[in-house]
């Protein structure tokens, strides 16, 4: 068997494996034994590339990442059983009670905060029942990482150095450890003094005394925008968000649009790469109406990358493309329902008082981002290179998060958010396509004006940069430039 033939099976099982989970985010019938045979099947073609290939590297990690995920997959479905039939709460929103999938639902929904505080503190008190699959999971997956380091690495270009989750992350996001850690840093501390002021006024405005535990970042995502419910309302996400992409002519044919509310539907929005590029779907669930647009328009930025991947391009390179690169232009679209001119212009809202509360909502929202983030970013890089256990790892959690925000959180929270626990690493990359997504929107504005998204020159120029898939070639607009991104949300 030859590389080609290889990926060739690995992508239609990647396929069918991908349709599969879809339903199951979804919130529609699926089946967990299919999971779990494709995922078999992928692993003993993972195991079957590992014998006979290391090269080209790219594609090397990209099977370690899989061999790992795919030798785990029992443990992640059983994870995510689990939270849907364990954190459940006593109380009850839409007449059910209150679980995992509806939780960010009821906390926007919900005016009495003591109700939300002990749904939340039910919530920390469950995660015993998810900590030690969490643990067991991530140490077979460490373990896994150094058997293939130890049996293969030699003859790969990585040679002696050591590979766990860690270092095959940032090699796949090509930066080293050093500046990996500087870049959190320096955003994550850049942003938390003008984070902490902001936080106090905007608590004291929106919720009449100061931010506890329980108002966590997701609460605040929609509370924040409460105040635009009425002028958001009337605003259809998917249809705006279909009109830029048609003017930017990208083929809306190779997208799929899922908002229907079902009970065990993921409570994230989220996009799934089926097949790249004719078969890409997203779904999401109604949280706040201003919310509602700027995940639609996230989303839709992946579809847009996805849908845009040359189909010549070689199966890896279509695939398994870093996740620093993944969030560049879903970040990219998002940004758009945050700007005035857009809102003005393309959307119709023309109040310029509610446009400037809009904005310093937005920017209190991206201080809290990358405060939040660079805590999620550093507990996981630290779990990973000093070996962790659960419970250094909620100490050390719930002091980062205190660092660099000012809340003092229960460090077990960490297992309840709908990334740190599942993905192998993943967080850090939405740091690196913030400023990225920056950068790539000045760069379109310099080329073809600040409206940019009104000129299809703009969608064939981005549908070139796309196109390469893995190959990208971030130099064309991108030095991850920090300062550039902070510029922008230090207005507050």
């Amino acid at each position: 068997m030859n590389i080609l033939q290889w990926c060739n099976i690995d992508e239609c099982l990647l396929i069918a494996e991908t349709d599969e989970i879809y339903k199951k985010y979804a919130g529609l019938k699926h089946s967990n034994e299919s999971i779990l045979s494709l995922a078999k099947l992928r692993l003993l073609n993972a195991e079957l590339f590992l014998k006979n290939y290391v090269e080209p590297l790219d594609l090397f990690l990209s099977v370690v990442e899989n061999f790992a995920d795919s030798s785990t997959k029992d443990l992640e479905l059983k994870l995510q059983d689990i939270r849907t039939k364990k954190i459940v709460s006593k109380y009850k929103f839409n007449n059910k009670n209150i679980n995992w999938n509806t939780w960010r639902q009821f906390n926007n929904n919900e005016k009495d905060c003591q109700k939300r505080k002990k749904v939340f503190d039910e919530f920390i008190e469950k995660t015993k029942y998810i900590s030690a699959i969490i643990y067991n999971r991530f140490e077979k997956i460490r373990s896994l990482y150094s058997t293939i380091q130890q049996s293969t690495c030699s003859n790969t270009s990585i040679g002696s150095n050591h590979l766990d989750p860690l270092s095959g992350y940032l090699m796949n996001e090509k930066i080293t450890y050093t500046k990996f850690i500087n870049f959190v840093k320096y955003m994550g501390n850049s942003s938390s003094k003008p984070f902490k002021q902001s936080l106090q006024n905007i608590s004291t405005e929106i919720l009449k005394r100061n931010a506890e535990y329980y108002d966590d970042f997701y609460f605040f995502r929609n509370r924040a925008y409460k105040d635009f419910d009425k002028t958001f309302k009337k605003i259809n996400p998917v249809k705006e968000v279909k009109k830029i992409l048609k003017i930017l002519n990208f083929d809306l044919n190779r997208i799929d649009f899922d908002i229907e509310n079902r009970e065990n539907k993921y409570p994230s929005p989220i996009c799934f790469f089926v097949r790249i590029p004719c078969d890409i779907r997203i779904l999401y669930k109604s949280e706040s109406h201003y919310f509602d647009l700027q995940g639609c328009f996230h989303e839709s930025g992946h579809a847009m990358h996805a849908s845009s991947i040359s189909p010549e391009k070689e199966y890896w390179k279509k695939y398994y493309i870093s996740m620093g690169v993944a969030e560049i232009f879903s970040i990219l679209l998002e940004r758009l329902t945050k700007k005035r001119i857009f809102l003005k212009s393309s959307i119709g809202i023309t109040d310029d008082k509610l446009l400037d509360k809009l904005e310093s909502r937005n920017n209190f929202m991206e201080l809290f981002f990358v405060t939040f983030y660079s805590a999620n970013a550093l507990m996981k890089s630290s779990f990973w290179k000093n070996h962790l256990s659960i419970e250094a790892s909620n100490l050390l959690y719930s002091k980062l998060v205190k660092d660099f925000t000012g809340i003092e959180i229960p460090g077990a929270y960490w297992m309840l958010h709908h990334i740190l626990p599942e993905s192998i690493m993943y967080v850090p990359s939405y740091l690196f396509a913030a400023v990225r997504a920056k950068e790539l929107d000045v760069h379109l504005q310099n080329i073809f004006g600040e409206t940019w998204w009104k000129d299809k020159g703009s969608g064939k120029y981005l549908q070139q940069i796309m196109s390469p898939g893995a190959e990208i070639d971030l130099s064309v607009f991108s030095k991850l430039d920090s300062d550039i991104f902070l510029k922008e949300i230090l207005s507050v």
